[in-house]
């Protein structure tokens, strides 16, 4: 005999109510977050401590209703005693479920600083690649509702903005795959009390209990004078207050994004002007996915910003240091990134260029290219360039030859049009030519004089005059190379 509908909806209460609050809330999330289709194959970092131990309880638990194909990942990092035998414990439980176990077996760096960050870098790169070599789509990671909490109030006592504030995210990108935190939810009180009450074996980490470590410091100390003092709650307020950040973070993101493409004119180069047209409280963002375009961001914490917030404004003069080695600086109305360490100076060049050829000079980011000779019939009129990255020349004037040679200390043009002469440096200044450019910047000269600052000004000297009857055509190329980061 068929049961009823209300028998059945009963039954399906019943198992509900059966089901641990952990499993359910794994499902849960696994439904709101999962970035593909069922069925999916997921990889599981089990480290062997409870947190992990339940999150991989829970997901074999649902793998036939979800239909979950799971593939457990451990990486034994060999910094403690205890790390081959939380290996064999991880390696047990997956025989017991039948789940293949796939392990990275780690060398600690003979540099013992900042081996957390080491540490948590090669988890990382282990699950990224595992996911590229196996197929996995995603990896699901055990943070818990706690270790959200201990990371926002970390975060805070540094001195994070906004950014940092919004914490852990419950899923992100991994190269072509995805990170999963099933577990940002539940407290680590409830993951005890799922282990516990399935009897599921763990390892415990006696670096957890290592106050050394500011995070411990923080998990044992501070927060629980928060709850004794100040509320009982505050893990779950911490979390919430990611939660908030978060989805303000997306929305802000995708302003900045579009303001940073009206104010950055090349991959180091910001525009001043078109920055203070921005709306103010999107300056410190457009900064940030600047430096992170130029793979920068890293260590970049909100006083690097504040500083160059400060160089943009003119509060501050000179350079800003930031992480990886770089500056930045104020040249006219840019904000320009460039290497902090001294640079090579360039090598000061001269070379003949006759009409009809072509050569590289600067280090090879510029080709100079002189047309062949040609008859001119413009009865006068006015021959126009098209851009001052190009030029025209009275034929007799340049018949032996230009020289194409860099810039020496005192140089100065006759701008065309003007009776007096000019200080090529005053030139690159009004060009907003950036100071790191103008050693290798090229000049075109013919007898003594320059007749032409490409891509800044031409000169009186060679100009196509009423009686030309001979024309050449000059073109400077930047190559691809300039404005990238060096």
């Amino acid at each position: 005999m068929m049961p009823t509908s209300g028998e059945s909806d009963k039954h399906h209460e019943q198992d509900t109510m059966r089901t641990p609050r952990l499993v359910r809330q794994v499902a849960a999330a696994l439904a709101y977050y999962s970035p593909t289709p069922r069925p999916l194959p997921l990889g599981v970092a089990v480290s062997g401590g409870p947190d992990s131990v339940a999150l991989l309880g829970a997901l074999v638990t649902l793998a036939r209703d979800q239909s979950l194909s799971l593939t457990v990942l451990h990486v034994n990092h060999r910094l403690r005693q205890e790390a081959d035998e939380e290996q064999r414990l991880v390696e047990t439980l997956c025989a017991r479920w039948r789940l293949p176990c796939l392990v990275e077996t780690l060398t600690p760096p003979a540099r013992l600083s900042g081996i957390e960050a080491w540490a948590r870098a090669e988890r990382y790169r282990f699950f990224q690649t595992t996911c590229e070599n196996f197929g996995l789509p995603a990896v699901a990671l055990a943070h818990t509702l706690d270790d959200q909490a201990e990371t926002v109030l970390f975060r805070l006592l540094r001195g994070s903005a906004r950014r940092g504030l919004a914490g852990m995210p419950p899923v992100r990108s991994l190269g072509h795959a995805w990170i999963l935190r099933p577990l940002l939810d539940c407290t680590r009180q409830e993951v005890m009390e799922y282990v516990l009450s399935q009897q599921l074996p763990y390892a415990v980490d006696p670096s957890n209990e290592d106050w050394k470590y500011s995070r411990n410091k923080i998990r044992h100390r501070l927060l629980p004078l928060l709850e004794q003092e100040f509320s009982p709650r505050v893990r779950h307020h911490l979390a919430a207050l990611a939660t908030t950040f978060r989805e303000e973070e997306a929305w802000l993101d995708t302003q900045a994004i579009a303001g940073r493409a009206r104010v950055q004119i090349a991959p180091t180069i910001l525009s001043l002007s078109k920055l203070v047209a921005e709306p103010e409280a999107l300056h410190a963002r457009i900064l940030r996915q600047w430096f992170e375009e130029n793979g920068l961001a890293v260590e970049l914490t909100f006083f690097h910003l504040r500083a160059v917030l400060d160089l943009s404004t003119g509060r501050r003069r000179g350079s800003v240091d930031v992480p990886g080695k770089h500056c930045v600086v104020r040249d006219g109305d840019n904000l320009v990134m460039t290497n902090r360490e001294r640079p090579t100076p360039a090598s000061p060049y001269r070379a003949s260029l006759l009409p009809g050829t072509e050569l590289l000079v600067g280090e090879g980011d510029y080709r100079v290219v002189l047309s062949a000779l040609q008859e001119w019939q413009g009865n006068g009129e006015p021959l126009q360039a098209r851009t001052l990255w190009h030029a025209f020349f009275d034929g007799e004037a340049v018949r032996d030859g230009v020289i194409v040679r860099a810039v020496a200390p005192g140089d100065r043009v006759r701008p065309l049009g003007m009776q007096g002469h000019k200080k090529v440096h005053d030139v690159f200044v009004d060009a907003k030519v950036p100071v790191a450019r103008r050693s290798t910047w090229p000049l075109v000269v013919v007898g003594a004089d320059i007749a032409w600052v490409p891509g800044c000004v031409r000169g009186e000297i060679a100009k196509i005059t009423p009686t030309t009857r001979w024309m050449c055509q000059g073109q400077v190329i930047p190559l691809p190379e300039k404005g990238k980061l060096c």
